[in-house]
């Protein structure tokens, strides 16, 4: 088992205000726990554009400007030694046979006690993973109907943001440009590729702007 010596860095993201207070007093309690919390994807980007790195990284899935599997790959493209610990009421097959094949290092859900998060968390600090029993048990019984594999996931949908960069792209634009257009800096326009690129499961801009054709074509 590991034995910090010094303070273990936690950023919680959680877009309910009181959830995410309720989460930083319960870790904090553990004065070798530093601990800070953000309430929308955005300003973890901003966070992760400007170096900033934490040892564990705490998220729900829902969040009002994206979701947190893209936030995952964002956290893995910045910080790949971090750990992930995902915390939300989703227990839908889906979102639970796609979050069996992540590189994260634990899941609980809202419904348990309040104490399993705490579990959770010295357990990835110790090295270890977790996976509460209700996830275990949900996931064996996909596992018992078929592979994770053959669970049908859901479409995520881009953002008024995501998709003015989107059509920027398309129209050949460069960082730059698009940068100067959308009054953003040439990071955030980098950031905000990277989350399509995720999202409509792209490698290149020609794969980008096919799978993104739907957008394009609106009024």
């Amino acid at each position: 088992m590991k034995n910090p010596t010094s303070s273990y860095t936690i950023l919680v993201l959680d877009d309910h205000p009181v959830v995410l207070e309720g989460i930083k007093r319960l870790l904090s309690a553990d004065s070798d726990m530093q601990v800070e919390g953000v309430t929308h994807s955005s300003e973890l980007f901003q966070l992760l554009e400007q170096g900033r790195c934490f040892q564990l990284f705490i998220l729900d899935l829902e969040l009002p400007d994206t979701d947190g599997f893209e936030a995952m790959a964002t956290i893995r493209s910045h910080c790949p030694e971090a750990a992930i610990l995902i915390y939300t009421m989703h227990e839908e097959p889906w979102i639970l046979a796609r979050l069996a094949r992540l590189n994260i290092q634990g899941v609980v859900s809202k419904s348990s006690a309040v104490e399993e998060l705490s579990k959770a968390v010295e357990a990835i600090r110790n090295g270890q993973n977790y996976y509460n029993e209700t996830f275990v048990e949900l996931l064996a019984q996909l596992q018992q109907q078929g592979t994770p594999d053959d669970v049908p996931g859901p479409t995520f949908s881009l953002s008024d943001r995501e998709q003015e960069v989107l059509r920027c792209i398309s129209e050949g634009l460069t960082t730059s440009e698009i940068a100067e257009r959308l009054f953003i800096s040439q990071n955030t326009v980098g950031t905000y590729r990277r989350r399509l690129m995720t999202k409509l499961g792209a490698h290149n801009v020609a794969q980008l702007i096919a799978n993104g054709r739907k957008y394009l074509e609106k009024d």
